[in-house]
């Protein structure tokens, strides 16, 4: 997939919505990714990163993740599309050390 390395930002579908991930790592097996909780109601072309959240549990709006392991084919089923790259911060990728540390598998659709 083009685009897919570290940062890459791609609007991703969600039912009747739009989401945006961003790519914290890529390996083999997995893409890791952040997904935010703000919804679009057209597919993003563009987006300000500093206005995207992923929230908590307690908001009724719904909630992001921070680390999210899924499968390549399982990610393409999203039907991402490329919107720009950008910088992965050290506080991101947290929950990926964790995972990796752990052993951890990947999400299942």
């Amino acid at each position: 997939m083009i685009g897919m390395a570290p940062g890459a930002m791609y609007s991703v579908a969600d039912g009747e919505f739009f989401c945006v991930a961003k790519v914290l790592a890529v390996d083999t097996g997995a893409v890791h990714i952040r997904l935010y909780k703000n919804k679009f109601e057209t597919r993003p072309l563009d987006v300000d990163e500093s206005t995207l959240v992923l929230g908590t549990i307690h908001d009724a709006d719904g909630f992001g993740v921070g680390h999210l392991p899924l499968s390549h084919a399982d990610f393409e089923t999203w039907a991402p599309v490329f919107i720009k790259r950008v910088e992965v911060l050290e506080h991101e990728l947290e929950g990926y050390q964790i995972w990796k540390e752990s052993g951890g598998g990947l999400w299942k659709l």
